[in-house]
């Protein structure tokens, strides 16, 4: 697609001069006088803006147009609307009349994308139109309506060029000859290698001399004339080269004298051309004329610049040229005699009363108020005076340093280089609790390293400082970048979440007014959902892992303790019932009997002991 280029049109004998803004506005000047006479803004200028523009025709003897009344409104010529074609990125096309100052109509419903290219047709009463929906359309001035539609390519078609009645000349992705009437291909040309920007054709009262056209391409240098006739050899019958691409391009033909082409090139150069078509030229051929324009230098020593042409028109006389340089702020209109120019000129201009007005640097009308000294300011760095501030800063500085107020002991010290005075105190470090700019210089270089640096803060305050004077226009990208950091899983990321808690924090109302937020919340919330889903089970594991290393301790304390000692924590499940406290009971029970029958055989062994020691006693 091609790149927006300067969209204007002059009249057919250059009285005027249309150009159409970037913002989609309309201005024309009268180039006799550079007088702006008219401005247009259409109501869709900013959604539509004008992708091209071009002049329809106009009665030979026109002068200044007057405003017709209402009445006389309907049987007004095409002629006498002197209208304005203006072709939008929307596919519509806006019919401005120059003599009626306001907008004649609109051509709607015809293509679906800009129209790049605007042709007329004085003997069908017609407008050809082409655009990047690869269809050519021919339209009915007086009603509006589409007469005939057809596809021209399959690529987007950037150029159109009337060569009569019955042919019509497109260049898209190729060069190629219409009938009209039968929407068939009749001859193809080379083309270019680029695409092509302008097709124009020589239009005077001579009718052979309309079998000829003229082509230049993007990026291109060289300019090529083709030969419509079918009889004729493949490739273009003459070639001009120019010293930068060409930017605008007009031509003039007077009978029994050669062809002259004006070529004004991206640097503002301005290319002269005079060649006879009469055969093949072997070599392309240099400019004849090439101007150039500069500034005066004046006594302040500023060096003279150049001033770049920005479009060119040969008038019907072929001697004089109009010129338009400088800006399309103030554009200067000047007519030359080419007859005396010579191969390479350089015009010198003064654009001192046509510029904007330079203010002196000693010389200012702006009256600074008067402040007492002993007055602080606080307001932001860039709302202060700052020449009341070094002022100030320069009288305390020489309070400070003034030697007369130092005692005799501190200039002796000073003598010593190795030590410092105690007088002379070194600057605070500077120290920040926000790392803003480091943020935002990180998410615009999108370094990662530093974003480490931002992200792996943890104090507190420093996060809600750098966070609340983030921009507006900033916050998503934060979010967004501390998600994905989130979701990598990485130990220096566990920072993140600090950052995010306090985004959600100070920004939630931003948040909240934004329209997608929902689909950036969203896979945070299923990334924390996703983190804690097993938390609540981790947590019954770690109670019952506690109990379980709380009765191992007891059991093994129970052992290598005196077994006499009662323990001092009793545990009981949860799950006993009544069988298992009878079965403890029954066991207590046979524990018991158990002692008892020990008892009385210790009482027995005992007795028959003491009876033994007395038969022995007896015996001795």
């Amino acid at each position: 697609m091609l790149s927006r280029k300067n969209i204007l049109a002059f009249s057919h004998r250059g009285e005027y001069l249309a150009y159409s803004l970037p913002d989609g506005r309309l201005k024309i000047w009268e180039t006799s006088t550079g007088v702006l006479k008219q401005e247009f803004i259409p109501s869709s200028h900013l959604s539509a803006t004008c992708k091209s523009l071009s002049w329809g025709p106009t009665k030979r003897n026109s002068l200044l147009p007057k405003r017709p009344k209402k009445s006389s409104n309907e049987t007004l010529s095409i002629e006498d609307l002197q209208l304005i074609a203006m072709g939008t990125i929307l596919g519509d096309i806006l019919l401005y009349s120059f003599s009626k100052a306001d907008l004649h109509s609109c051509l709607k419903n015809g293509h679906t994308n800009s129209v790049n290219d605007i042709c007329w047709s004085v003997a069908t009463n017609s407008l050809f139109t082409c655009s990047e929906d690869q269809h050519i359309i021919q339209w009915e001035i007086s009603s509006g309506k589409i007469k005939s539609k057809w596809k021209a390519d399959n690529f987007a078609i950037y150029c159109l060029c009337v060569i009569n009645d019955r042919h019509i000349i497109s260049a898209g992705n190729t060069v190629q000859l219409w009938d009209i009437q039968q929407k068939s291909v009749i001859k193809n040309f080379p083309g270019h290698l680029t695409e092509i920007s302008q097709i124009l054709s020589p239009q005077t009262n001579n009718e052979a001399f309309n079998e000829y056209f003229i082509t230049s391409a993007l990026g291109d240098r060289v300019i090529n004339v083709w030969q419509i006739e079918e009889n004729n050899t493949k490739g273009a019958i003459a070639s001009f080269i120019s010293f930068g691409e060409p930017k605008n391009i007009d031509t003039a033909f007077k009978k029994d004298e050669p062809l002259r082409m004006s070529v004004v090139t991206e640097d503002g150069l301005f290319h002269l051309f005079e060649h006879t078509l009469n055969e093949k030229l072997k070599k392309p051929l240099s400019p004849k004329i090439t101007i150039q324009i500069a500034s005066k230098g004046n006594s302040n020593s500023k060096k003279p610049y150049p001033l770049p042409i920005i479009a060119a028109n040969i008038s019907e006389g072929l001697d004089f040229c109009l010129i338009v340089y400088g800006s399309f702020l103030t554009p200067v209109f000047e007519r030359i005699n080419i007859s005396d120019v010579s191969k390479d000129l350089i015009l010198t201009r003064d654009l001192s009363l046509s510029s904007a007005v330079s203010i002196e640097g000693s010389v200012t009308r702006i009256k600074k108020p008067d402040k007492p000294n002993n007055v602080s300011i606080l307001a932001p760095g860039y709302m202060t005076d700052v020449s009341h501030i070094e002022s100030v800063a320069k009288k305390r500085k020489k309070r400070e340093i003034d030697s007369n107020m130092l005692p005799i002991e501190e200039h002796l010290k000073a003598l010593d280089l190795g030590q410092t005075p105690k007088t002379v105190k070194e600057e605070p470090s500077i120290k920040s609790d926000s790392m803003v700019h480091l943020l935002l210089l990180a998410l615009q270089s999108k370094d990662n390293n530093l974003l480490n640096t931002v992200f792996e803060c943890v104090d507190k305050i420093v996060i809600h400082n750098t966070l609340q004077r983030l921009p507006l226009q900033s916050i998503l990208l934060v979010l967004k970048e501390l998600y994905e950091r989130l979701n990598k899983q990485e130990s220096r990321n566990h920072p993140c979440l600090r950052w995010l808690i306090e985004l959600l924090t100070v920004h939630l109302p931003y948040l909240m007014s934004c329209k997608d937020i929902g689909d950036i919340l969203g896979p945070i919330c299923q990334l924390i959902d996703a983190r804690v889903e097993n938390f609540p089970k981790m947590r019954l594991l770690q109670a019952g892992l506690k109990v379980l290393l709380s009765q191992a301790e007891s059991n093994f304390s129970n052992l290598t303790e005196d077994p006499s000692v009662e323990p001092l924590i009793e545990y009981e499940s949860e799950s006993s019932n009544d069988s298992d406290i009878d079965d403890v009971n029954i066991s207590e029970d046979h524990s018991e009997e158990q002692v008892t029958d020990e008892d009385d055989s210790l009482c027995d062994e005992s007795e028959s002991s003491n009876f033994e020691s007395d038969i022995e006693t007896q015996n001795f």
